[in-house]
């Protein structure tokens, strides 16, 4: 998987969290074609970075429990060469 795919991947997943709309944790895997454990160490990574995600067993979702924001901006790249 090139970067690109890991950061778009890694926004989606945040976004559902953000919505508060991810299932549960076996539904929100198989969304992202991931195992649970890989679910969950995308989950470890973004704790890393700040963010307080639970879980709610009566809504069957994650979702933040501090104001945790990821931003999708755009990547410029350079090939460098000199003249």
């Amino acid at each position: 998987m090139n970067p690109f795919d890991v950061i778009n991947r890694l926004y989606d997943i945040h976004k559902l969290i953000q919505q508060e709309n991810t299932g549960t944790p076996d539904e929100f895997a198989q969304q992202f074609h991931l195992s649970r454990r890989q679910l969950y160490n995308i989950r470890e990574v973004l704790t890393d970075y700040g963010a307080i995600i639970k879980y709610s067993r009566t809504r069957h979702t994650f979702y933040y429990a501090n104001d945790f924001i990821v931003e999708k901006n755009q990547l410029v790249i350079s090939s460098g060469q000199k003249k």
